[in-house]
């Protein structure tokens, strides 16, 4: 009997083999760690635009206090002006009662 002969032979095959499996494990790697990047890229973003919310909304409270404390003068003004004008309205009012006495 004779023995076959094979075109590859078995430590051909092997270092094939180990080959083969060492790229699916880099393969498997780089797969592994391009998700981890996009994962923590995606969570930066994330936290990235909570405080840009967080800013935009302590920026929002301070317009809207401001606001607010501008109106409150305002309508402290009206006030104090109604009441000058009311004052002004009974001098006018007294002096036409003593223009009709006097004249």
């Amino acid at each position: 009997m004779s023995k076959t002969q094979y075109i590859l032979s078995l430590d051909t095959l092997k270092t094939m083999g180990q080959g083969a499996l060492g790229a699916m494990t880099f393969g498997m790697y780089h797969q592994f760690t391009t998700n981890k990047i996009m994962e923590l890229n995606n969570e930066k973003i994330r936290l990235e635009q909570e405080q840009m919310r967080n800013e935009h909304n302590r920026q929002i409270s301070e317009l809207k206090n401001s606001y607010q404390s501008q109106v409150k003068n305002c309508e402290s003004q009206v006030k104090n002006y109604q009441t000058q004008v009311d004052e002004l309205n009974e001098k006018v009012k007294k002096l036409e009662e003593r223009k009709g006495w006097f004249w």
